[in-house]
């Protein structure tokens, strides 16, 4: 199957699959516009109250790593000239859970929109217990892997920090 991707989609789940040689039946190949490219999703562990893990090479030549409301992008899977890191260390930080993702979530607004207003990827000692960051965010959601620290609660704006 491996050998139906693109050149580069080909080398990345080859790359991807050299360290995690488990998920070799959790890749598909997607077309689009003529061509292939592949996309892995890990699914949830059970417990977790969010899921998949996903891995994909389906935009232009970019890797995208996405887990509940958050996603990113990158150059390589492993590390390369192009991305010095490379992507293995995010998808390790996720799968042990030292990031997780928070989200911030608005309701009830009549000028913006309901649903995830901000999302970003937060070290475990770093989860907030309040919102210090958005204004129009009334809630925030916390979302790990494992499903350790997954969380959902008001949180309306706090203005001020208070200083550690």
């Amino acid at each position: 199957m491996i050998e139906t991707l693109e050149p580069y989609s080909r080398q990345m789940a080859e790359d991807l699959l050299s360290v995690y040689p488990d998920w070799d039946h959790l890749l598909t190949v997607v077309t689009e516009d003529g061509f292939n490219f592949f996309r892995v999703e890990v699914p949830p562990l059970p417990g977790a109250k969010i899921g998949p893990l996903g891995i994909t090479s389906l935009y232009s030549e970019e890797i995208t790593i996405y887990f509940d409301s958050y996603h990113c992008h990158y150059a390589s899977i492993l590390p390369s000239i192009d991305e010095p890191v490379g992507a293995i260390p995010l998808i390790q930080q996720l799968l042990n859970e030292e990031l997780v993702v928070v989200s911030y979530l608005c309701s009830g607004d009549s000028i913006i929109k309901d649903g995830v207003f901000s999302r970003m990827l937060v070290p475990v000692a770093g989860i907030p217990s309040e919102n210090y960051e958005y204004y129009y965010a009334n809630a925030l959601r916390i979302r790990s892997w494992k499903g350790t620290y997954d969380n959902e609660f008001p949180a309306p704006y706090v203005s001020s920090k208070p200083r550690r």
